[in-house]
């Protein structure tokens, strides 16, 4: 027997009550007329956002506007029973708990998906993993398979959807109280049609394409790779926002020059035209300037062990470039300035620093970067080299 009664149409399930998940995802969903239904590990940001029944969003861009939304429902991921009713009765799944957290939403997740089966509900589940990196939701999937009993891997493959998805707003952690958050009034939310199961949902700022990939890849190697290169430097030098580092003389033209080495590997992979690569490109130091958000540079730098990753915003682009022969200096900086990043409060720096003291820069760049050094023989030189132009220039030793 099969039933569709308990799916409100028009309900989000969102993973990860902080900046991203209300700040952005949540309030495009609310605007949108969805009902927004937060779960959140913070049991005091919980109970918080439960007695006040209301948050307010910050829109600042050319003009500055308020929203506040209200009428949400908020749960404690350690209620499993009360989470799992809450999947059961929605079409759509969010998640904004950063990459590193992903696995954490597994086992909730998937009682949720075996409390649809139990119910017979036949209204398909899309989750959407909206994380800064390439490929969220099927790593989440991955996940969920291994958290689910096997007797309802079938119903997970027929009837939940786990398209990947792109987005892009910068949301600081709220500096006073949590129920004022900022975020600048800008959007990018892509997800792939190919994985989507049913109807478009009709969310504000969320579109299914069928290009995702090319348009990850743009985003990942131009915005996250302009925001490393500037972090990193801009932690070098001792700056404590982004907006500020931005302007800085000798850091600017770095991060122009990083982008534009990525850019034009882009083309050449993915085909996209010189224009509308200029036009992409040409937002992102007005969007980091605007002092009317101050981003920390904090923020914009922790978890450089995956940010130096393989296919991610620096490494990923670089060795882009390097195959068709492209010119990789200010990537090499930025490279060169994360493997100078430390910080006490962040686990993977230590980590880091650790590895770069054991191993040098070769075992850096071969076992935490993934690169195959035979196959790119002068990377390992032009960071050499870009460390050595650093030393002279930095203020952090």
């Amino acid at each position: 027997m099969t039933t569709t009664a308990r799916v409100d149409p028009r309900k989000v399930i969102i993973f990860g009550a902080g900046a991203t998940g209300r700040g952005h995802i949540g309030q495009l969903a609310y605007a949108s007329g969805y009902h927004l239904a937060f779960v959140d590990r913070d049991e005091a940001l919980v109970q918080e956002l439960a007695s006040s029944g209301r948050y307010m969003v910050r829109l600042v861009g050319a003009e500055v506007r308020e929203v506040v939304i209200e009428g949400f429902t908020v749960r404690p991921l350690s209620d499993a029973c009360a989470v799992a009713e809450e999947i059961a009765s929605a079409p759509l799944v969010l998640t904004a708990v950063l990459a590193e957290n992903l696995s954490g939403v597994a086992p909730a997740l998937s009682l949720g998906i075996v409390r649809r089966a139990e119910l017979g509900i036949e209204t398909p589940l899309n989750v959407i993993a909206c994380e800064n990196m390439i490929n969220g939701s099927i790593t989440l999937q991955g996940y969920v398979l291994k958290a689910l009993d096997a007797r309802y891997h079938e119903y997970l493959r027929t009837h939940v959807g786990f398209p990947n998805a792109m987005i892009s707003r910068v949301v600081p952690a709220p500096k006073g109280s949590r129920l004022l958050l900022e975020a600048e009034d800008y959007n990018e939310w892509p997800v792939d049609r190919g994985g989507f199961l049913g109807e478009d949902p009709g969310i504000e700022g969320l579109s299914l394409v069928d290009n995702l990939p090319a348009l990850l890849e743009r985003k990942l190697y131009m915005h996250n790779t302009g925001h490393a290169v500037c972090g990193y430097l801009a932690w070098l030098k001792g700056y404590d926002v982004m907006c500020e580092a931005i302007l800085d003389p000798w850091i600017q033209p770095i991060v122009r020059g990083a982008m534009a080495e990525s850019g034009a590997a882009l083309r050449r992979k993915h085909g996209f035209s010189q224009e509308s690569i200029e036009r992409y490109g040409g937002d992102f130091i007005p969007r980091v300037a605007g002092k009317l958000i101050l981003d920390p540079v904090s923020r914009v730098i922790r978890s450089p062990l995956r940010k130096i990753g393989r296919n991610e915003r620096l490494i990923g682009p670089a060795c882009m470039a390097l195959d068709y022969g492209l010119v990789t200096t200010n990537l090499a900086l930025g490279i060169a300035a994360l493997l100078r990043y430390r910080a006490s409060d962040d686990p993977e720096a230590e980590e880091l620093q650790r590895m770069v003291r054991q191993g040098g820069l070769t075992q850096v760049l071969r076992q935490t970067g993934g690169v195959d050094l035979e196959a790119y023989p002068t990377l390992e030189g032009l960071v050499r080299a870009a460390q050595e132009e650093l030393q002279a220039k930095v203020t952090n030793p």
